[in-house]
């Protein structure tokens, strides 16, 4: 896997392999590049030492290599724009998803601290909002009454978490409510600006739910030998946002790891637990957007599609984003 061997995080979208092959050549080039560079200024120090030179010369230096090693990395970096970057990126901006593919139309709107992710509903329209109307607490994104507005009536916003469907085209409106931030979900290769005052469409499918995502994140973990004390506090303190990955006696799959977990799989004999990220598909403000920057997160809920349209069916129950549950995968 492309990703894994160059510590990229997993990729689970439909069109992330295509960006992880640009990441791959473009590592390639610049360890290539490196070493010829450091390998120069190396020879450069040996050869052009006082000891070596105790007289300076001032005549223009002249270095066919030198020139051609420019042209050869001029020759690759355009290689790397004009054959790899720009097709790809053209391929994904020429190829939105039209109404024949069904997809998922959500408005995510940006703001310090928090992500705004606006549903339309059953009925697939969205309902007016206006800046007056906005309420950091009740309504953050400023819609209006289903009176004024029929179409808002079945509209639901949430706040940091973001529910899609496996294997169905996603197309985000992107806009900002005041500074310009960076809507970011690594493990989908989505990145893309939020801008005040434009509202910037962007579109994926994601191929894997979290479960799956879990799964493909999973590793194992050895455990303290014993399960009080320095060592044991720092591995659950390291470990305390991850889940186990399978049933170890009495600490369920799915269990958030603590510390009385850990007294029970030491006195179960177990030295070591597969674990996994609780939330592994995290949304990133990758933009400087003020002091609350580190803070501004969210977590993508990937369902199958059937468990997506039994959620979105019941959408508008109070649901609850818990920081602590955030995972910096």
């Amino acid at each position: 896997m492309i990703a894994s061997s160059f510590w990229l995080p997993p990729d689970i979208s439909a069109h992330g392999s295509q960006i992880d092959i640009i990441i791959k050549y473009l590592h390639w080039f610049m360890a290539v590049l490196f070493v010829a560079w450091g390998s120069y200024f190396l020879y450069c120090l040996v050869r052009f030492r006082a000891g070596a030179n105790p007289k300076a010369t001032y005549r223009d230096a002249k270095a066919k290599p030198s020139k051609m090693a420019e042209v050869v990395v001029i020759i690759i970096e355009a290689i790397l724009l004009v054959g790899f970057s720009i097709p790809v990126w053209a391929y994904y901006r020429s190829e939105p998803p039209g109404n024949d593919a069904n997809p998922l139309t959500v408005r995510v709107v940006a703001q310090q601290f928090a992500w705004n992710i606006h549903y339309p509903g059953p009925d697939g329209k969205f309902g007016k909002s206006k800046p007056e109307l906005v309420d950091e607490a009740i309504n953050p994104i400023g819609l209006v009454d289903a009176s004024e507005d029929p179409n808002a009536a079945d509209d639901y916003v949430s706040v940091n978490i973001f529910h899609a469907p496996k294997d169905r085209d996603i197309l985000v409106r992107l806009s900002s409510k005041d500074v310009i931030h960076s809507f970011a979900v690594p493990l989908l290769r989505v990145k893309q600006d939020a801008v005040p005052g434009m509202e910037i469409p962007i579109w994926f499918k994601a191929e894997k739910t979290n479960a799956e995502a879990q799964e493909m994140m999973k590793r194992a973990f050895a455990l303290p030998a014993s399960p009080e004390g320095e060592e044991a506090e720092t591995f659950v303190k390291e470990n305390r946002l991850r889940v186990t990955m399978a049933d170890y006696g009495s600490v369920r799959k799915g269990s958030t790891l603590n510390a009385e977990h850990l007294k029970t799989l030491s006195a179960a004999g177990i030295t070591s637990v597969e674990l996994a990220p609780g939330f592994p598909v995290n949304i990133q403000c990758a933009q400087l957007c003020g002091l609350g920057h580190y803070r501004m997160k969210g977590q993508m809920k990937i369902y199958e599609p059937d468990e997506f349209e039994e959620w979105y069916a019941s959408a508008g129950e109070e649901e609850v984003f818990d920081e602590d549950e955030f995972d910096d995968e």
